[in-house]
């Protein structure tokens, strides 16, 4: 690790706080810039698998987590009447790779990781205004007209990235940003989500089962569908949306200053830039379902800080070097997150004879075991931190690292 680095991360959510987290384990020293006057999150529960609680295992939270979250039993899919579509089942997910998948409260995650973090290292009602690249570092200045230096600037300030929007701002004036960038933000699905007070366990028994199950109920003449899920204190998690028509982005018109211009494609142009790398939810759009661009956001900081740890020097050949190396190492599994995240969309949203005999042919007779294939190999990537000890690989399906 080079002497005396340092992070500056502008946003304080699920993924800042995770990757300040990691650069305190690997003593590098930060600052987390957050625009919001508290710290708070919004939405309502978020699904952590094995690919991101191996990590929760090695940073310590993995016992505190087991407290506040129940294991996924599985998705029963069913119409607007009520009559079933299928199953998928997930109870298999210990047995093969060590791990439930792990459905809690987001605000409860938020208050955990907040928890780790010193109040020192955050600093409030900092919005970032602009990112500049000099020969000493980078500088971050805020809307209260203050500035802070450090060796990078991490963008973790979520779907509506201002550190993004000032990277491409840049990239504009350079004539190398792709077209595809330069393009509104396009609003494709809405939805309404929450979290119920504590239920009754006599009116509704299914919040003291074990597991949770998901119920999906889905609407046969429009593109909405309604999820319910159990988690801890006898709690339900809801969500109502789905695909909205074409031309409602309009809603968006006039706020652009405010929330910055849409992307998938930011990783693309990672290794181009020298100091100022952003992480999932500043990246890339998935659907908003069980909180997923969260999750990766905590992989893609993972990757980083891994990379962070073994620099020799904070050169710009340095600098360069850990930035390609994070986009080969990213860029794939960041791809593939946003693929699955549209396929799933549509299978659960498409409307129409086409559609409903595919979701019966999936859920009704595919076998078991082929369902389980396409799990493992999306959970064989179980990444850790270089730098800290590992964890026992406990599943039957190994690890690739």
């Amino acid at each position: 690790m080079p002497p005396k680095l340092t992070v500056t991360i502008a946003g304080g959510g699920i993924g800042g706080l995770t990757l300040a987290i990691m650069l305190s384990a690997a003593n590098i020293d930060y600052v987390v810039l957050e625009r919001s006057s508290g710290l708070r999150t919004m939405g309502s529960t978020i699904a952590l698998n094995a690919c991101s609680l191996r990590l929760m295992e090695q940073l310590g939270l993995w016992p505190e987590i087991q407290k506040i979250a129940k294991p996924i039993g599985a998705f029963h899919l069913q119409n607007d009447d009520l009559s079933p579509i299928g199953t998928i089942d997930f109870t298999f997910g210990e047995k093969h790779y060590g791990y439930h998948g792990y459905v809690m409260s987001r605000p409860e995650l938020f208050k955990l990781l907040m928890s780790y973090v010193p109040k020192s290292k955050i600093l409030l009602q900092k919005a970032v205004v602009d990112v500049a690249e000099t020969d000493f570092g980078v500088l971050c200045r805020c809307s209260d007209g203050s500035e802070y230096w450090s060796d990078m600037v991490v963008g973790a300030d979520g779907a509506y990235s201002k550190v993004r929007e000032r990277m491409y701002h840049g990239l504009q004036m350079e004539g190398r940003l792709p077209l595809e960038d330069a393009e509104p933000l396009k609003l494709t699905h809405l939805c309404v989500l929450g979290v119920s007070t504590p239920l009754d366990p006599k009116v509704f028994s299914t919040v003291e089962q074990r597991f949770s199950e998901f119920e999906l109920v889905l609407m046969r003449k429009r593109s909405l569908s309604i999820w319910l899920s159990p988690i801890g204190g006898n709690k339900i998690s809801w969500c109502y949306g789905g695909e909205i028509e074409p031309g409602s982005h309009n809603l968006m018109e006039g706020l652009d200053g405010y929330w910055g211009k849409g992307s998938t494609n930011t990783l693309q142009i990672l290794e181009e830039i020298n100091d100022v790398p952003t992480v999932y939810g500043s990246c890339h759009k998935v659907l908003p379902f069980a909180g997923q661009g969260a999750v990766h956001a905590m992989l893609d900081g993972l990757c980083l800080v891994n990379l962070l740890h073994e620099m020799k020097g904070t050169t710009t050949t340095d600098f360069e070097r850990v930035f390609q190396t994070y986009y080969q190492q990213r860029s794939g599994a960041a791809r593939k997150a946003v693929i699955g995240s549209r396929i799933f969309g549509r299978f659960v949203a498409s409307r129409g004879t086409f559609a409903h005999w595919v979701r019966e042919i999936v859920l009704k007779f595919f076998p078991k075991w082929f369902t389980r294939m396409l799990a493992d190999l999306v959970m064989r990537d179980r990444p850790q931190l270089s730098f800290l000890p590992r964890i026992e690989d406990r599943g039957m399906v190994k690890a690739l690292y």
